[in-house]
C-alpha cells in the first residue's frame, strides 16, 4: 500500500487486483490484474489520463509498474 503525494490517493493490492482509490470517498480511480501485462497497460492508460496531478500520477505510474513487476 502507499500513500500517494497529495494524501488523497492510495494504490494497494487488495485480493490480487491492484486498486488506486480516493482516500475518504473510496471512489476508484482504476483497479487492474498486477499480474496481465494487457490489464497493466490499460491501468496506466487510465492514471495517465485521469484527474492525478503529475506527481500523483508520477507515483501511480511506479507503483503499479511496481505491482507488475512483482506479479510476473
Amino acid at each position: 500500500m502507499a500513500k500517494l503525494p497529495s494524501e488523497r490517493y492510495l494504490i494497494q493490492q487488495i485480493d490480487g487486483e491492484v486498486v488506486l482509490f480516493e482516500i475518504g470517498t473510496e471512489r476508484e480511480i482504476v483497479r487492474f490484474d498486477p499480474s496481465s501485462g494487457n490489464s497493466s497497460s490499460v491501468a496506466q492508460k487510465a492514471i495517465h489520463d485521469s484527474e492525478l496531478g503529475d506527481e500523483d500520477k508520477r507515483f501511480a505510474h511506479f507503483w503499479s509498474g511496481y505491482f507488475y513487476a512483482h506479479a510476473t
